[in-house]
């Protein structure tokens, strides 16, 4: 229900495209679980459950409004190799199984 494309800087998050977030245009940076995809070595980061992800259990987002769940987001990479955001997706329900390569 939630898709966003997002840049991240030192102190926020913006929301470059906002699909299911309402008016939000921007969040703090140690909210932002996209913080999280662009210091990830990985090319994909996957949270089946964040209520059961230490990084994120107390995170405001999983706490309160809009109570995410599930989490998958993808780097958002320039030319020079500079992680720069991400392209996610979010749920209220949580998804066990993940998400396949396909």
């Amino acid at each position: 229900p939630i898709a966003l494309v997002s840049l991240v800087d030192i102190g926020r998050q913006w929301f470059l495209s906002n699909h299911g977030m309402g008016h939000v245009r921007e969040m703090p940076r140690k909210n932002a679980f996209c913080a999280h995809v662009i210091q990830n070595k990985y090319n994909i980061l996957i949270v089946p459950d964040a209520t059961q992800d230490a990084r994120f259990k107390d995170n405001p987002l999983v706490t309160g409004t809009p109570h995410t769940r599930f989490y998958a987001g993808v780097p958002l990479i320039s030319p020079e190799g500079h992680r720069l955001g991400s392209v996610c997706i979010l749920s209220p329900d949580a998804r066990p199984e993940g998400l396949s390569q396909a």
